[in-house]
Parts: C-alpha cells; sequence; structure tokens
C-alpha cells in the first residue's frame, strides 16, 4: 500500500513537474507493484503453516519471481517503448523497492502494549 501511495504521488508530480517522464515512472511503477505483489502472494500463501521449509521456499520462489518480473518487464519496456526513460524507469523501481525494505518492519510490527501500574 506504501509504494502504491508513493507511486502515485510520483506520477501528480511527473504530471505538474517533469511530464517527459510520467510515461517511464508510470510503467516502472506497475512493474514494480505487480512485482512486489506476487512476492507477497508467494511468500506469505502458506502463511501459519508450522514448517518454516516450506514458509523459506515460498519466498525464494517469490524473491526471483518478482526480480524476474522487474527485469524482463523493463527490458521489454525499453525495447518496445522507445520514449520511455531508462534513468527514470530505473530511480523509480530502485526508490519504491527501497521505500518497500524500510516499510516493511514498520508495518509487520506489532506494537508494544503499555502495562498500566496505577
Amino acid at each position: 500500500m506504501i509504494q502504491l501511495v508513493c507511486w502515485l504521488l510520483a506520477i501528480v508530480g511527473c504530471a505538474l513537474l517533469g511530464p517527459q517522464y510520467l510515461t517511464s515512472v508510470a510503467w516502472a511503477g506497475v512493474l514494480v507493484i505487480a512485482a512486489q505483489a506476487f512476492w507477497i502472494w508467494r511468500s506469505l500463501g502458506r502463511f501459519g503453516d508450522p514448517h518454516s521449509h516450506r514458509y523459506l521456499a515460498g519466498t525464494l520462489a517469490g524473491i526471483i519471481g518478482k526480480w524476474a518480473i522487474i527485469l524482463i518487464g523493463l527490458v521489454l519496456l525499453w525495447s518496445r517503448l522507445p520514449d520511455v526513460s531508462v534513468a527514470a524507469t530505473v530511480i523509480t523501481v530502485f526508490a519504491l523497492n527501497t521505500l518497500a525494505a524500510l516499510a516493511a518492519p514498520i508495518s509487520i510490527s506489532h506494537p508494544r502494549s503499555r502495562v498500566d501500574n496505577g
């Protein structure tokens, strides 16, 4: 969700300040969000399974699939749409993935409850 919101903000920013990069940022965001959704689906598909090896196998398959989607998608994007900026798409992919890595621990942690001694 955080990636989606930031991607939409980036699209609005590009539309206002750098319309020449709008297509690049839009397509890069589609690739990153689709790849992230695949990774989440694969890694958390068996959430709660008592066998950790299944979780690790799902996570590994998910991360490989995620980066395959991004890399193949970028190559196809750059080869099919010559007006798409390589720099803008790479920056978008890097920024959205870094944001997800930074936000994940915060978004999945449980707030510590304070015990009232009074």
